[in-house]
């Protein structure tokens, strides 16, 4: 079984700060964090472009929390 990483773990393996990773992927750094800290979701194309920066392949990246699916299950029931 193939490891994942989380978006923290992947940025930190690849050695970039949350700034750096931020002004790659064109946003601030308070942006950023909010996705690392699981309050927003990447889109795919901002996902893609993710993996392409620290080098771990799109499927082996965790881009939200387990209990993201719950919650939108429950807000739109």
């Amino acid at each position: 079984m193939e490891t994942k990483f989380d978006l923290k773990s992947a940025r930190v393996r690849a050695n970039l700060t949350q700034r750096e990773m931020a002004r790659k992927m064109g946003m601030s750094q308070t942006s950023y964090l909010r996705y690392e800290k699981g309050e927003l979701v990447l889109r795919v194309d901002q996902a893609w472009n993710f993996s392409k920066i620290v080098g771990i392949t799109f499927d082996q990246i965790i881009f939200f929390k387990s209990n993201y699916t719950s919650s939108v299950q429950k807000q739109t029931a």
